[in-house]
C-alpha cells in the first residue's frame, strides 16, 4: 500500500517540538494554485452536478451526531465500559470527553500537519473521521467518550488514516507510537485503525468544507472582481482560513460543510470594498450559487455559522475580520426579532437593512423566502 510513498522520519527534538509550536496562522494560496482554481474548465452544469452529489453525501452517509451534548452520555459512560482497573493511570482518564478535549487534539493535529508540510484539509478529513467514529455505536467509540487516553488514540489514528489516504508521504504506525511517548504501541494504532475503518463502513472520502469552497468559487466569473487576481486571492485565502479554524469548533462540526463554505465566502466578500467587487456582481454570484446548489445565502443556518466564524477568526488572529461592504452583514438575533415586529407601513429608512435586501432579492428572483436571515 505504501510502496509508492516516502516515509516520514522525525528526530527526538522534532517530536518534542510539537508541544511548543505556535497557533494556527493564515497561509497564502500560491498564485498558480489560485489561478487554476478560479479558471476551472468545468461548466456551471458540471459544478451543479458535483455539488448535488456532495450535498447528498453530507446529508446521509457522512453526517455525525452530537456525541458530546446528547442525552445518553451518562449511561454511555458506565463503569463497565471504562478501562480495566489494572490499566487505570489516573482519575483524569474517566472524565467525560468535552469540547476542550477535542480542541486540544485538533490543535495537535494542525501542529503535526504544519510541521510536516501536509495540507490543512488533511486535518479536516481526520477530524471528520474522529467525529463520525464517535457517532457510531462501536464499543471502542463509546469507551473513547469516557476515557481520555482512548479518545487521544482515536484522534491520532484518525489523522494517521487521513495522511495515508490523502498525502504523498506515509506516516508509519511505529512513528505515531513514538510521537505518543510510549502511551501507545504500534499494535494499538493498527487495531484502532481497523476499528475506525470498519465502523465507518470504509466511507473515507466524504465532502469537506474545503471541497465545497473550491467548487463554489469556480462559479465566480473573473469579471465580477474586475479580473483583479489580488482580490480573488484575498477572497480565497480568507475563506479557506475560516474553513480551517472551523475544524476546531465542535458546534460547527455538527453543521453541514456546504453551510460553512457558504458562510466563509460571505464573510470574506463582506470584507472587500465595493469598488473592487460591485454590489451587482455580488448578488449575481449569490444567484449563481443558489441556482447551482439550492443553498440560500440568507438562511438562518448560514447567518449563525457566519457569526461563529467571525468570532473564531477574532480569537485566532487577534483582530476583527473586516466587514466593510455592509451589503450582507451578519444579523444578530435581536435584530431578527425587531425586523419581525416591524409594522407593514415601515419607513423608507428600514428598506436599506440587510433583511430588506434579502427580501428584495427574493421578490426579484423568485428564489428566497422573505424571512429574516
Amino acid at each position: 500500500v505504501h510502496s509508492h510513498k516516502k516515509t516520514i522520519a522525525f528526530t527526538n527534538s522534532t517530536i518534542t517540538s510539537f508541544i511548543t509550536m505556535p497557533g494556527l496562522t493564515m497561509m497564502m494560496t500560491p498564485e498558480q494554485e489560485s489561478t487554476s482554481l478560479l479558471s476551472s474548465s468545468m461548466s456551471i452544469g458540471e459544478v451543479a452536478d458535483r455539488l448535488a452529489a456532495m450535498q447528498l453525501q453530507e446529508s446521509t452517509s457522512y453526517r455525525c451526531r452530537d456525541y458530546i451534548d446528547n442525552d445518553n452520555k451518562t449511561t454511555m459512560c458506565s463503569p463497565s465500559l471504562r478501562r480495566p482497573r489494572q490499566q487505570q493511570r489516573g482519575p483524569q482518564e474517566h472524565q467525560i470527553i468535552d469540547r476542550d478535549c477535542r480542541l486540544k487534539m485538533c490543535e495537535w493535529c494542525y501542529q503535526v500537519s504544519d510541521f510536516c508540510k501536509f495540507q490543512r484539509e488533511t486535518v479536516a478529513i481526520g477530524m471528520d473521521y474522529l467525529d463520525r467514529f464517535l457517532s457510531t455505536s462501536s464499543p471502542r467509540a463509546i469507551r473513547a467518550l469516557c476515557d481520555k487516553k482512548e479518545f487521544q488514540l482515536v484522534a491520532m489514528t484518525s489523522l494517521y488514516i487521513a495522511i495515508k489516504l490523502f498525502e504523498p508521504l506515509a506516516m508509519d504506525a511505529g512513528l505515531l507510537a513514538q510521537i505518543s511517548h510510549g502511551c501507545y504501541t504500534e499494535m494499538d494504532v493498527v487495531e484502532m485503525e481497523q476499528e475506525i475503518l470498519t465502523s465507518l463502513l470504509w466511507r473515507m472520502n466524504g465532502p469537506t468544507t474545503h471541497a465545497f469552497l473550491s467548487h463554489i468559487m469556480t462559479l465566480l466569473p473573473p469579471s465580477a472582481y474586475g479580473y483583479d487576481k489580488t482580490t480573488a486571492m484575498a477572497l480565497l485565502d480568507f475563506s479557506r482560513f475560516q474553513a480551517e479554524i472551523a475544524v476546531s469548533d465542535y458546534d460547527l462540526s455538527l453543521q453541514k460543510p456546504s453551510t460553512l463554505a457558504l458562510a466563509a465566502i460571505l464573510n470574506s466578500i463582506e470584507g472587500i470594498e465595493m469598488s473592487l467587487f460591485p454590489a451587482r456582481s455580488r448578488f449575481q454570484f449569490f444567484q449563481l450559487i443558489a441556482d447551482a446548489s439550492g443553498m440560500n445565502p440568507f438562511s438562518s443556518e448560514v447567518n449563525v455559522a457566519r457569526a461563529r466564524l467571525l468570532e473564531l477568526f477574532s480569537q485566532s488572529s487577534g483582530y476583527e475580520m473586516p466587514q466593510i461592504a455592509n451589503l450582507t452583514p451578519v444579523i444578530k438575533a435581536e435584530q431578527c426579532f425587531m425586523e419581525q415586529k416591524l409594522p407593514n407601513n415601515t419607513s423608507p429608512q428600514t428598506m436599506s437593512s440587510p433583511v430588506c435586501v434579502s427580501r428584495h432579492f427574493a421578490s426579484e428572483r423568485g428564489i428566497y423566502s422573505a424571512k429574516c436571515a
